[in-house]
């Protein structure tokens, strides 16, 4: 019996489920998509590699994947409080609907808009004001998740491979040689030892990391 850990990368299925309703709101199979009507083409699916307690999940998944076992099947069941919070009727904002249209933004309710760094639904419009909803969407919602972990990650080039997708959102080139990695990662200078030294936190077998500028195109 295999025990997962903090730090492990974990390969993981989900079903995230509205409780209310039983409406699924994410999840990573495709089948499961099709069969329930919800298949985005531009979507995509497929099991999730993940570090554990590195917030690259939502929190509660996180903690609650500490000491389960690999190969498994688990319900979680989250309450407001766990999961997205509830309801802020302070993060419900009146928007001048011309400043909107000044930033090319056409204004219409279920839009949903970037406002500083905080996303929202629009939920009306009048030719003076928006009335915009910063709350997440999933906010005061109970969720079921149904999670299926698989087996624990020991390739180092797809633990960096991830680790990379997950806190950058970039597919690097990426060599690893007797434990030596070179990465063509373009990153500002002043982030690229703090993000070498959560490599080497998260990947210990790696003794030497290289950073290169990637080519230009």
């Amino acid at each position: 019996m295999v025990k997962l850990k903090e730090k492990d990368f974990i390969k993981l299925d989900y079903t995230g489920r509205i409780k209310e309703n039983n409406e699924i709101f994410d999840l990573t199979s495709e089948e499961l998509a099709k069969k329930e009507k919800i298949y985005n083409k531009e979507f995509k699916y497929g099991s999730k590699i993940i570090c554990i307690g590195q917030k690259e999940i939502i929190p509660a998944i996180d903690e609650f994947l500490i000491d389960k076992e690999e190969n498994k099947s688990y319900i979680l069941e989250l309450n407001p409080e766990k999961a997205f919070g509830k309801r802020d009727p302070k993060l419900i904002k009146i928007i001048s609907t011309q400043n909107l249209i000044k930033q090319k933004i056409n204004p219409y309710p279920g839009l949903s808009i970037l406002n500083g760094n905080m996303f929202g639904i629009i939920k009306s419009v009048t030719p003076g004001r928006t009335l915009v909803d910063f709350n997440h969407p999933l906010s005061s919602k109970s969720l079921i998740y149904e999670l299926e972990t698989h087996e624990i990650i020991k390739d180092s080039k797809i633990k960096l491979q991830n680790l990379i997708k997950n806190s950058l959102n970039q597919n690097p080139k990426i060599e690893i040689i007797e434990n030596k990695a070179t990465i063509e990662l373009n990153l500002p200078e002043q982030t690229q030892k703090m993000f070498i030294d959560i490599i080497k936190n998260l990947i210990p077998e790696l003794k030497e990391i290289t950073l290169k500028k990637q080519p230009k195109k």
